[in-house]
């Protein structure tokens, strides 16, 4: 079992553009950047990728707004976090960037368990384990 951090507010992986120019899809720079970020944290805890099913665990934790009380904050501290972005579009995220890197592709991902709290810090912690 292998857990990490990606440190900041957890992104959700952005729909596929459509170029009308040169009539082709691509995905956007900022999705593209984030699976870089998480492919370079990643890489240092799989000397080599799975092979088998995989167990992913994705824990977002999100910061509330700075303009909130502080009564307010401590009410949704560790609360389910309800708001976009949603839950399968921040593993999507998650799982495309390590494919390669924890697994040979995402489709050995054979249970998922994705929560999203209000928490302190932003961040993404992640646990990949083999079944």
């Amino acid at each position: 079992m292998t857990t990490f951090t990606i440190p900041g507010k957890p992104f959700a992986k952005q729909r596929p553009r459509f170029s009308r120019a040169t009539g082709r899809t691509y995905t956007p720079e900022a999705t593209v950047s984030f699976e870089r970020v998480v492919g370079q944290i990643a890489v240092d805890h799989f000397p080599e990728p799975i092979t088998g099913p995989v167990r992913l665990q994705v824990w977002a934790t999100f910061a509330p707004a700075a303009s909130w009380s502080k009564r307010k904050t401590a009410e949704h501290i560790n609360r389910p976090h309800t708001h976009k972005p949603d839950a399968d579009n921040i593993s999507k995220a998650i799982k495309d960037a390590l494919n390669r890197i924890a697994w040979a592709d995402d489709s050995q991902v054979a249970e998922l368990v994705v929560r999203k709290v209000w928490g302190p810090v932003p961040q993404t912690v992640v646990t990949v384990e083999a079944l």
